[in-house]
């Protein structure tokens, strides 16, 4: 059971009082990941998966990249210690070659911090900086081991709606894998569980902070019924939305988990 798995585990235990998920140890054949035993004899089937931005996940990866630095890169250059902040289609192995000189050279322009935004003053550093390095922004800092530049995970932005839920959701479940593992169940409940990342943002903050909306879940026949997770922020505390080819989404609230899923 890998760590997401857990997590949906633990939440819809939390939310339908005395159900079961019991774990289907044998994933050899491609076959889902639970039997939710919730009712007197009725069993459903649970896919578990997980929603993320794919270009955040690829970078933030480069970044850590211990055989490579990981997200500090020695000073030479620049006599600052900086804090970076990259796109997420930044290339991380040239930013750890050139971020030093580029860094120098909005130094000497002055400057102890940017953003490339166009409300803020141009300069030639600041340009260059973010069309050749996609970075975004940096500021001084100083650290508790100086002479070094961090690279700060990727962020991403935009303005937030229910319907980024939905999307997500709607993306995993027209996956061909989970239509497959639900569409192999003989049970007559196939629930695909989706667990939204925290870096991807919209969608998370959407679920976090969004009422969902009053429509029925766009999903194949395979699947009878979804779900989306997060972690709210709040510590240990989750908010979950549901919804079923019969059933409009709908809001469970937010969750407190009695354990840490660390823990698990």
């Amino acid at each position: 059971m890998n760590a997401t798995e857990a997590k949906a585990k633990l939440v819809i235990e939390s939310v339908i009082p005395g159900s079961v998920m019991r774990y289907r140890a044998d994933q050899s054949n491609s076959t889902y990941d639970f039997d939710l035993h919730y009712r007197p004899e009725r069993i459903a089937a649970v896919e578990v998966t997980a929603s993320m931005d794919k270009g955040i996940e690829e970078t933030t990866a480069a970044i850590h990249n211990k055989s490579k630095g990981g997200p500090a890169i020695k000073t030479k250059l620049c006599k600052r210690d900086w804090y970076i902040h990259p796109e997420s289609d930044a290339n991380i192995n040239k930013l750890r070659l050139d971020a030093d000189r580029y860094l120098a050279k909005i130094e000497q322009e002055g400057r102890i911090e940017f953003f490339a935004l166009p409300h803020w003053p141009s300069s030639d550093g600041i340009t260059r900086i973010y069309k050749d390095l996609r970075v975004i922004s940096g500021r001084v800092m100083y650290w508790v081991n100086p002479g070094f530049i961090r690279i700060a995970p990727p962020g991403s932005g935009g303005a937030v709606a229910a319907t980024d839920v939905l999307e997500a959701v709607s993306v995993e479940a027209s996956k061909s894998d989970n239509r497959q593992k639900l569409g192999s169940a003989t049970s007559n409940e196939k629930h695909l569980v989706v667990y939204i990342h925290p870096r991807h943002f919209l969608p998370w903050c959407a679920l976090v902070d969004c009422d969902p909306p009053c429509v029925l879940p766009d999903i194949p026949p395979e699947i009878t019924h979804v779900w989306a997770f997060t972690e709210s922020r709040g510590e240990s505390r989750y908010k979950v939305w549901r919804g079923g080819r019969q059933c409009v989404w709908h809001s469970l609230g937010e969750i407190a988990i009695a354990e840490p899923i660390l823990q698990m």
